[in-house]
């Protein structure tokens, strides 16, 4: 059954890896799941996003309130101490090192919902940390310096003591996971034993689950065919249309987006709701507010719930990713930190679900957010992928695959 709530965009990066989807495979449904971006998004397509003159008056100027978001580890403060340790010229990884704790789910798994979500949480945590390594393997062996050098840049994955115990319930995953890292660390670089690293990763990822889906192909059918009920923002800020047209169509740097700016910033502050708070800081990221990162960073901290808190997660990764550590193959992406994260937010919807069962756009939201995707470098290809995702939200929303509102 494939996690695919997220549209992929033909805008994204090209990867030379094998690795670039980490798919997996169901028990009871056959075909491959493959992981979504989830910086891509559809037009919204609405007449109702038509070009604005940006004389808008709702959003006259409004002095900037002074707020400091409460954060610890997403803060932009602590993200920059961390691009530190590559601009002092230590080893790309070193910061992603720092975070193995804290990406798995070792919570209650009592319950069939929870041991299913653990079980698959867990694996795609552990396919996720070994693509960001194995891509690590590829970049320094296909950008080596000296054009005469043709040693393997040995690969490298940092792990726990109880790596394989906290990722895998099974012994055959455990023996394939052990050999695909031994692989890692040892193979040359060379075509033949590249193949045979992907054949075995492709081995992995495809052993059958041990537990059923807690969601299933039809609840994903019934969700997009009520998303825009489900997922409708108006019903808690009632002039998102209004600002989602300012930010799209007016330029960076304009008087009506400095006044929006401006405006969703007090309001932020202002705001109760925590639904409303969430939309608010994802305009405010996406208008390039300059502590945006912040804002996001302290709703994934707060420990609340919101249907909106998987997009904050979004945004707030690829902020980090675009804003802090760079869009560049050179660059570090800190992987096992933006998991840390993920989790947090996982486990808000993890307890909501166990109070609301019935809840299905919750699951299909989690569901997608466990296979979201790293972002990828593209090995000897110029770039990672947040360069192709911030340009490609400057224009386009947030919404699930095959759902733009002209097809309704």
């Amino acid at each position: 059954m494939k996690a695919k709530f997220i549209v992929l965009s033909l805008m994204a990066v090209p990867a030379a890896s094998f690795f670039i989807g980490c798919r997996e495979k169901s028990s009871k449904i056959s075909g491959p799941r493959l992981e979504r971006l989830p910086e891509w998004g559809v037009v919204d397509t609405n007449e109702k996003s038509a070009i604005m003159d940006g004389s808008d008056e709702s959003f006259a100027t409004i002095p900037d309130v002074p707020y400091e978001p409460k954060v610890t580890f997403t803060g932009r403060e602590t993200l920059d101490s961390l691009c530190s340790y590559v601009s002092e010229g230590e080893t790309l990884g070193i910061a992603n090192a720092l975070f193995l704790d804290g990406c798995y789910y070792t919570g209650d798994t009592s319950t069939p919902f929870l041991a299913s979500f653990a079980e698959r949480w867990n694996k795609a945590a552990f396919l996720r940390r070994f693509v960001n390594a194995e891509e690590l393997f590829e970049r320094e062996n296909t950008n080596i310096g000296d054009s005469l050098t043709t040693d393997t840049v040995r690969g490298e994955l940092p792990m726990l003591k109880n790596e394989y115990q906290l990722a895998f319930r099974n012994s055959t995953c455990v023996a394939k996971a052990k050999k695909l890292v031994r692989m890692l660390t040892t193979i040359d670089y060379v075509p033949a034993e590249c193949e045979k690293m992907a054949s075995l990763f492709g081995e992995l990822v495809n052993v059958p689950y041990d537990t059923p889906d807690y969601v299933t192909e039809a609840d994903i059918e019934e969700v997009q065919k009520d998303f825009w009920t489900l997922y409708d923002k108006s019903q808690y800020v009632q002039d998102i249309a209004e600002i989602q047209k300012i930010r799209v169509n007016e330029d960076y740097g304009t008087e009506a987006l400095d006044n929006l700016r401006s405006s969703l910033q007090k309001r932020y502050v202002e705001a109760t709701d925590f639904d409303v708070r969430c939309i608010l800081a994802c305009e405010l990221s996406n208008c390039n507010q300059e502590n945006g990162i912040d804002y996001l960073g302290e709703l994934i901290e707060t420990g609340q719930y919101s249907k909106y808190l998987f997009e904050v997660w979004v945004a707030w990764r690829l902020r980090a990713q675009d804003g802090v550590f760079g869009i560049f193959t050179f660059s570090e992406i800190p992987d096992n930190l933006y998991d840390n994260a993920r989790l947090l937010v996982a486990h808000e919807y993890v307890k909501h679900i166990k109070s609301n069962p019935n809840d299905l756009l919750a699951k299909v939201l989690l569901l997608n957010m466990t296979y979201t995707e790293t972002i990828h470098r593209a090995g000897g290809i110029y770039g990672n992928e947040a360069l192709g995702a911030s340009l490609f939200l400057k224009e386009r929303y947030f919404l699930p695959e095959g759902l733009s509102k002209n097809s309704e």
